[in-house]
């Protein structure tokens, strides 16, 4: 597979995604012990420290993981499928990895632009969220509204 087509397919899935940061607004409800497809993925070293909001990492790992495996069709595909007629729906073993590696290697070179485009545009936003909802409780509190 041509390394220019490979790079756009990454490009642009980024690209998607950088949109989706742009238009976020607050974060959508998570869990205590975390999602099982986020923490497993190989992509999770990208919020190691756990500070993006779980939508967005989890919309950024689903992204990555569906690049991959398109990737690895096409791989496999370009390989093992030469003049057949049947399309290939489930790569390989080394197609996958190939495939998961090169992601992994393109989002890596991005890794500053994606940490910008989380700083710049959803933390903020989620400093705002944390504040008025803190805000909120402790008029309510003052208030009495809440009794223990």
């Amino acid at each position: 597979m041509n390394r220019h087509a490979v790079n756009d397919l990454i490009d642009c899935s980024l690209q998607r995604w950088y949109r989706l940061v742009s238009e976020w607004r607050q974060p959508a409800a998570g869990t205590e012990a975390g999602c099982v497809v986020c923490r497993d993925s190989d992509f999770s070293a990208f919020d190691r420290a756990g500070h993006w909001p779980h939508d967005l990492f989890h919309a950024f790992v689903e992204t990555l993981e569906l690049v991959t495996f398109q990737l690895a069709v096409a791989l496999h595909e370009e390989r093992h499928c030469r003049g057949e007629d049947a399309r290939s729906t489930r790569p390989c073993s080394p197609c996958l990895s190939a495939a998961r590696s090169t992601v992994q290697a393109c989002a890596y070179r991005h890794a500053q632009d994606i940490s910008d485009v989380i700083t710049e545009c959803a933390l903020p936003r989620l400093a705002v969220y944390v504040e008025k909802n803190i805000n909120l409780a402790l008029n309510a509190a003052t208030r009495g509204e809440w009794a223990s």
